[in-house]
């Protein structure tokens, strides 16, 4: 046999470049991100989501670093979204319309009735669950 057969298949291409998206946790990130994009505001984002000012901070330095872009440049005592923050605004959305999508999916699933259920024990089971009650 070959060693070629052993050899690991190349990931999937959406597999690559999903790798620098999960990596990091970034859906949280995300989250964050859009909240501050339809406020305007990083402090009021924070508010909103019940976070500390330097939390928010923290999810945006590292929503950043993940995708190697700058996403607010400061100005004066603001922060400006730029570029980069608008395109992944509009990116976000449609991650964001997926997710509903997968919810409406699964909704029909997660509130359908219950399956039975069946269950199996051994006879030592039964016998440990005995002398317990005749304890």
């Amino acid at each position: 046999m070959s060693a070629s057969m052993y050899a690991p298949s190349p990931a999937p291409r959406h597999a690559v470049t999903l790798r620098r998206y999960l990596r990091h946790g970034t859906l949280p990130q995300l989250a964050a991100f859009d909240q501050a994009m339809r406020l305007g505001s990083l402090t009021q984002a924070a508010e909103a989501l019940h976070m500390a000012p330097p939390t928010m901070s923290g999810h945006m330095r590292k929503l950043s670093e993940a995708l190697g872009v700058t996403l607010f440049e400061p100005r004066g005592r603001h922060m400006v979204p730029t570029a980069a923050a608008e395109a992944l605004h509009a990116a976000a959305a449609e991650v964001f319309a997926a997710f509903e999508r997968v919810d409406a999916a699964l909704r029909p699933l997660r509130e359908a009735a219950p399956q039975p259920c069946a269950a199996a024990a051994s006879a030592a089971v039964g016998r440990v669950a005995a002398v317990e009650q005749a304890a």
